[in-house]
C-alpha cells in the first residue's frame, strides 16, 4: 500500500512537469495500474478460494480418514466375526463328519449282517429247490410209471372188451339166423296150412272164403306163438 501511494506520487508530480507526452503517458500508466489493482482484487479472491477449497480439502480428509477409521473398524469386527463363525463351522463340519463316520459304520455292519443273513437264506432256498426239484422228478417217474400201467391195462382191457364185442357179434348173428330159419319154418308152415284151409273152405264166397282165411291165419298164428 505504501509503495502505491509512492508511486502515484511521483507519477503526479512527473506528470505536472511534463508534457502532453507525460499526459499521455500517465493515462497509460493509470490504467496499468488499474488494472493492475484488478488482477490484485481477482488474485485475492483466487486466494480466497484457494484458502476455501483447501480448508474443504482438510475437512473432507478428516471426514475421509474417520469414514476410513470407522470402516477399518466395522472390517475388523467383520472378519473377527467371520473367523468365529469359520471356526464354528469347522467345528460343526468336525463334528458332522464323525456323526457320519459313525453311521457309517453302522450302516456297514448292517449291511454286512444283511448280506451274511441273505447268503443264509439263499443257501436254504437252494436247498429247498434242490430238494423239491428231486421230490417233483421222482412223483414224475412215479406219474410216468403209473400212466405206463394204466395204459397197459386199458390196452388189455380194450382187448379183451373186443374179444367179448366179438363174441357177442358171433352169438347175435348165430341167433339172428336161428331166428330166421325159424321164422321161415314158420311162415313155410303157415303158408301150407292156408293152403289146406283155402282147398277146405274153397266152395265158399270169395269174399266170406276172404275173411275166413284172415281169421284163420290169426288164429292159427297166435296158436302157434
Amino acid at each position: 500500500k505504501i509503495t502505491t501511494d509512492k508511486m502515484e506520487a511521483n507519477l503526479a508530480a512527473t506528470f505536472d512537469a511534463g508534457n502532453s507526452f507525460n499526459s499521455k503517458l500517465k493515462d497509460t500508466l493509470e490504467g496499468l495500474l488499474g488494472a493492475n489493482n484488478e488482477r490484485k482484487a481477482e488474485i485475492d479472491a483466487l486466494r480466497g478460494d484457494h484458502d476455501k477449497l483447501r480448508a474443504d480439502h482438510d475437512a473432507l480428509e478428516n471426514t475421509t480418514t474417520r469414514e476410513n477409521d470407522l470402516r477399518k473398524n466395522e472390517v475388523k469386527s467383520l472378519e473377527e466375526r467371520t473367523a468365529k463363525d469359520n471356526q464354528a463351522r469347522i467345528t460343526d463340519i468336525a463334528k458332522l463328519d464323525g456323526k457320519l463316520d459313525s453311521e457309517n459304520s453302522a450302516r456297514k455292519e448292517e449291511i454286512k449282517a444283511l448280506d451274511g443273513w441273505a447268503k443264509g437264506e439263499n443257501d436254504s432256498r437252494k436247498t429247498e429247490i434242490a430238494n423239491l426239484k428231486n421230490f417233483a422228478e421222482s412223483e414224475n417217474d412215479a406219474r410216468k410209471t403209473a400212466i405206463a400201467n394204466l395204459d397197459n391195462f386199458a390196452k388189455s382191457e380194450n382187448d379183451g372188451r373186443k374179444a367179448d364185442i366179438a363174441a357177442l357179434n358171433a352169438r347175435a348173428d348165430a341167433e339172428a339166423a336161428a331166428r330166421d330159419g325159424e321164422d321161415k319154418a314158420l311162415s313155410e308152415r303157415i303158408s301150407k296150412e292156408v293152403s289146406d284151409r283155402e282147398a277146405a273152405i274153397a266152395e265158399h264166397k270169395q269174399e266170406g272164403t276172404h275173411r275166413t282165411k284172415r281169421g284163420l291165419e290169426t288164429s292159427m298164428i297166435s296158436g302157434l306163438r
